[in-house]
């Protein structure tokens, strides 16, 4: 009898565990990784594969037959009703409600929208002059570019990110897009990851003593006042102005 119970059990657990979708990565309790500094990829004109979703897609293509804009985008049923509202930080890095809608608005000159927790987390940004700081998380992450251009970090410099461009960033990349003159709006997804409240993001102040991981900002900084001729986060209100 206690053969049959433990061989039941273990068909049991087979048969759940092929009914559990298989994610690229969870997030929940995620080891602190040691990020590379730059991404080895650059933005592209075509979408690569590892960015492939079909529900990504269809707000592309609706985004470029005029049929959307940042205004009307609509999130799907796994956003709940009363968190569809733009959103923004304040210099502590909570989480605001920027009621306007207007990146003037937002202390910190950008907001987005929550368009998609599940299956795969989906937003859409919109920003004005403003700087970004440098930060990296497990999950890979894509961009496409709805409106404007700035530079981005990859392949150990900054590059051109313009309207209707994609860009891939590895899990665990640090990614970097100071906003310029021109503004600039990006749809981003994480392929293949659901639900945002299990993701980690780390930034400077998190890695505070894992040298090799302090080391890949220092590089960063670096390539910012080389390639941008701008100091380290929050240092550069001459440039992007005070908010």
């Amino acid at each position: 009898m206690k053969k049959i119970f433990l061989l039941t059990v273990a068909l049991l657990s087979q048969a759940t565990a092929a009914e559990t979708p298989a994610h690229e990565q969870f997030a929940y309790q995620e080891p602190l990784y040691v990020p590379r500094w730059s991404n080895p990829n650059v933005p592209s004109d075509t979408m690569p594969e590892a960015c492939r979703n079909p529900e990504v897609e269809r707000y592309i293509a609706d985004w470029e037959a005029g049929k959307i804009n940042f205004k009307t985008i609509r999130a799907n049923n796994s956003i709940a009703a009363d968190q569809r509202f733009c959103k923004s930080l304040d210099d502590k890095g909570n989480v605001l409600e920027v009621k306007s809608c207007k990146y003037q608005d937002s202390p910190v000159g950008y907001l987005w929208k929550d368009l998609s927790d599940s299956p795969v987390v989906i937003g859409i940004t919109d920003g004005g002059m403003s700087d970004h700081e440098p930060h990296y998380h497990a999950q890979p992450e894509c961009y496409y570019v709805v409106n404007g251009e700035s530079k981005t970090l990859a392949d150990g410099r900054f590059v051109d990110l313009k309207k209707g461009q994609y860009f891939y960033i590895p899990g665990n990349t640090i990614h970097n897009t100071p906003i310029y003159e021109k503004g600039l709006g990006v749809l981003y997804w994480y392929p293949k990851n659901a639900h945002f409240a299990g993701f980690n993001y780390h930034w400077r102040r998190d890695v505070k003593y894992l040298t090799p991981a302090e080391e890949a900002f220092d590089r960063v900084d670096e390539v910012r006042k080389r390639d941008l001729n701008i100091g380290p986060y929050g240092t550069n209100e001459k440039v992007f102005g005070k908010r």
